[in-house]
């Protein structure tokens, strides 16, 4: 019989390749067990996997809690200022979950808190190697180190805080409010450029409240910048013409600056507000006497630049005569009996009705009040806020033999 191709199949077209029958079926059923095998291996390699996973998960699950009991016996010892107790309850909680970053920062202000700046310091520069542009870490070790003093780090760690990466909400607020306790530390310390510096650019930052830019102003006085403090308080009073702190800051840093006519406006606007306020009324009377008692302000008529003039000559030689009264034989005699002299010379020039004196006698004579007055409440004191003004007025115009 002869071989077809294609009229072979199962046992029969095995014999006629040549393969014995019960070799065939052995090797089938070997095959069959290998497979049912490696199948059983198979799940029950992955029942220990779903085992393992659901124990480890289990486990996690229940350190997190106990790490979230110990952190929470540790926020109530320390609300109950039982500081060495928290720092224990917290250390237990970082235990059972090290990689819990809230935990460690917790911890380290646990124990700066309790003076326990070298540990606290240790913790959180490890915490930083890991983390280096975290704002919070940042700031808790600029803290740390402003405690002790240490200037330049403590201020390289502020601005990593100010400059790095901030989690949470109202991430603005908060970032200002570290800005000025930057400025604060600074001020503090006797740097006042920096701080100045670090206040050009929180302006840059403020919002259009009233109160941001008085507390600005407030810390520009501090650094002794006067025209950015005064620039503080009319941006305050721009937001808020009702704000007498902002109003009265803004009169009176006017004053230092010897705007007496801008210094006037502010305080009139914290007296229609505060009527009661001593030290403003007081202030505002002063600069009120500079305004009217001045011979060289601007846009003044002749005549009556003269009765200024004379009337503050006849009150400083007036004052001159009364210290010389009381200190006759003292050290300041010789001083003040020299001015007498010198006024009772120009006297007659100043008072003439037909020639009013020109410009250079005013001034000359400006600058005398000054003297007699300068004098005279240097030796005998407690000047009235008239004779204060007239000392004011020949600063004003860089009078006066001082």
């Amino acid at each position: 019989m002869a071989f077809q191709p294609g009229n072979y199949n199962g046992l029969r077209d095995r014999r006629l390749l040549g393969f014995p029958r019960v070799r065939d079926e052995k090797t089938v059923r070997i095959f069959d067990r290998e497979i049912l095998l490696l199948m059983a291996l198979a799940v029950a390699a992955f029942g220990i996997f779903v085992f393992t996973k659901m124990m480890a998960t289990r486990e996690r699950q229940m350190e997190s809690r106990i790490a979230r009991d110990w952190y929470e016996r540790g926020q109530q010892s320390m609300a109950s200022g039982k500081n060495e107790t928290a720092i224990a309850d917290f250390r237990s909680a970082f235990a059972s979950a090290l990689n819990n970053q809230e935990y460690a920062l917790t911890l380290a202000d646990a124990l700066a808190t309790a003076s326990h700046d070298a540990e606290a310091e240790q913790l959180l520069r490890r915490l930083r190697e890991s983390d280096p542009e975290n704002a919070e870490i940042n700031t808790d070790l600029a803290r740390l180190l402003a405690k002790h003093g240490e200037i330049s780090d403590a201020v390289r760690y502020y601005q990593n805080a100010l400059y790095g990466r901030w989690a949470g909400s109202q991430i603005d607020v908060r970032r200002r409010h570290l800005r000025v306790e930057l400025v604060g530390f600074l001020i503090t310390h006797g740097e006042r450029n920096l701080a100045s510096s670090e206040l050009l650019i929180l302006q840059t930052e403020l919002p259009k409240q009233s109160s941001s830019w008085t507390e600005v102003a407030k810390l520009s006085l501090e650094t002794g910048d006067l025209q950015q403090a005064l620039k503080g308080y009319r941006e305050a009073v721009q937001l808020d013409s009702r704000n007498i702190e902002a109003l009265t800051g803004a009169g009176k840093v006017s004053f230092q600056l010897r705007d007496y006519a801008s210094a006037r406006q502010y305080l009139k606007g914290a007296m229609e507000l505060d009527w009661q306020s001593s030290e403003v009324h007081q202030l505002l009377s002063l600069t009120e006497s500079v305004l009217n008692d001045d011979p060289l302000a601007p846009d003044l008529a002749p005549a009556e630049r003269q009765r200024r003039l004379v009337l503050d000559f006849q009150r400083s030689q007036q004052d001159l005569e009364n210290c010389l009264d009381k200190n006759s034989g003292g050290n300041s005699a010789t001083g003040l009996q020299a001015l007498k002299t010198e006024a009772l010379a120009v006297q007659s020039k100043l008072s003439r009705k037909h020639h009013p004196p020109d410009s250079d006698t005013i001034a000359a004579g400006t600058s005398l009040v000054f003297s007699m007055e300068k004098a005279a409440s240097d030796a005998c004191g407690e000047p009235s806020i008239s004779d204060q003004a007239l000392v004011l007025i020949g600063l004003l115009h860089n009078g006066g033999r001082q």
